[in-house]
């Protein structure tokens, strides 16, 4: 990976890049090592989805379906569930992944909907916005939810990212990545500090800030993986509440 000040990469940027890459996502994403030993279990951890049931759910940044069919097999009605992406070709294979769900294509710092939700789930989808488009897409999730509604985003975790070169945690700029399913892409790197103090200007309050390890089990299943992730943090979640 490296930085470089002359990357550019905007909302629409996203579309493309998931255009060459949505079904080779979608074929490594779904049975995943990060999924299965660390993803998967900080949403049971977090959410306690027994009290979401009956309520209203946004998966921001939905891609090929995965947390929509999690939220599915947790028992959540089809009906309470919306999700919503940039890229038309990953909706399309979430619409065969969930075909009983609703999903739509949006910008997420545009989106609007007289229905606002009470839970707005956001996995992998921030660390590809700038500063600029963080605010925004914050502020309007703001706006999405209910009031005393729950967000919970989870992003890669930045000294993940860094960890070659910890002077870089501090550049707040973009790198590129090499991805796990053989792949580059750019992401955002922006401190702990900074994902935590924009959320609260967008008017949130902090309920928990999440740094996950991944599931000792693992090690058996998959040694190779589990050492690569857990040298370092490789996730951060933060949740919080429109109060």
């Amino acid at each position: 990976m490296f930085m470089t000040q002359k990357l550019k990469f905007k909302p629409k940027d996203i579309e493309k890049l998931y255009k060459d890459q949505a079904q080779q996502y979608s074929n490594f994403a779904n049975d995943s090592f990060s999924w299965k030993y660390l993803e998967k279990p900080l949403l049971d951890k977090v959410l306690g989805l027994s009290s979401f049931k009956s309520k209203n759910i946004l998966d921001a940044g939905c891609g090929m379906g995965r947390t929509l069919k999690y939220l599915l097999d947790e028992g959540v009605d089809k009906n309470n569930i919306t999700g919503v992406d940039i890229s038309e070709d990953m909706l399309k294979i979430a619409k065969n992944n969930v075909p009983s769900v609703k999903t739509l294509k949006t910008d997420l710092s545009k989106f609007e909907t007289k229905n606002k939700f009470d839970l707005i789930l956001c996995t992998h989808v921030l660390h590809y916005l700038d500063n600029e488009d963080f605010t925004k897409t914050l502020k309007n999730f703001y706006k999405l939810l209910k009031p005393k509604g729950i967000l919970l985003f989870v992003v890669t975790h930045p000294v993940r990212t860094t960890r070659h070169n910890l002077a870089e945690y501090f550049k707040n700029d973009w790198i590129v990545d090499h991805t796990p399913w053989s792949t580059t892409s750019p992401l955002f790197i922006r401190t702990v500090a900074d994902m935590v103090n924009e959320t609260i200007k967008a008017g949130f309050r902090i309920l928990s800030v999440e740094e996950p390890s991944v599931l000792p089990v693992s090690q058996k299943a998959d040694l190779v993986n589990f050492l690569k992730y857990s040298c370092c943090p490789s996730r951060i979640a933060v949740v919080a509440r429109k109060d």
